[in-house]
């Protein structure tokens, strides 16, 4: 993450700004969030972007088929805990698992792992870890299920880095920017952020 050189105090502030957001992304790469953190989180992610030049990008970091990703907060509405995908018959297919009821409304379900063409998830069905994603606007929701959510961290929007324009699978088509956050020990970890928007699409298009 780049830092932008300014005078003095102005300087100073956004210098420990940026700190305290690697600080941040470091210890949740690094441990799990209890169910009270993962409530305040969901409320962080869900919070407005401003759009300000100055304004910083809520992401979510989650794991999925064994890989870190990032979805930018404007995607998301809610981070649940895993419940019943009922199959559609004669309409479910490798991205489409079914439908499932949140709050008494029916949202269809995608597995994401099949839709960026991931290996196998490391993470058993019940592990407790494993949570769902509820995305998008209504009517049009949509539920994935990932294999952890590690939380939330704002970064400063001139730092993200464009992806490679070489496409080799549908992780990049649909991949937006990387994120470069710190996990400790001085190394730093590309993370790829998933375009909301384009991500809404490939789901739809499983409809079809």
């Amino acid at each position: 993450m780049s830092i932008e050189r300014e005078p003095s105090r102005d300087h100073d502030r956004r210098a420990e700004s940026i700190e305290s957001d690697s600080e941040a992304a470091r210890r949740l790469l690094q441990r799990p969030l209890s169910e009270s953190e993962l409530a305040t989180q969901t409320r962080e992610v869900a919070r407005p972007i401003e759009e300000d030049a100055g304004a910083r990008v809520s992401l979510l970091l989650f794991e999925c088929g064994g890989e870190r990703f990032a979805l930018p907060g404007s995607v998301v509405r809610r981070v649940t805990l895993p419940t019943v995908v009922h199959r559609v018959p004669h309409r479910s297919n490798a991205v489409l698992r079914g439908i499932c009821n949140l709050g008494g409304q029916l949202v269809p379900a995608a597995d994401l792992a099949s839709l960026l063409e991931l290996d196998a998830s490391p993470e058993p069905r019940d592990s407790p870890h494993r949570r769902m994603l509820l995305l998008g606007e209504s009517p049009d929701f949509w539920v994935v299920e990932v294999d952890e959510v590690l939380g939330v961290v704002r970064v400063d929007p001139a730092g993200l880095i464009d992806p490679p324009a070489t496409v080799r699978a549908a992780r990049d088509h649909l991949t937006e920017h990387l994120v470069e956050l710190e996990t400790g020990s001085a190394r730093v970890e590309r993370v790829a952020m998933l375009g909301g928007p384009r991500l809404l699409e490939a789901l739809a298009r499983s409809l079809a």
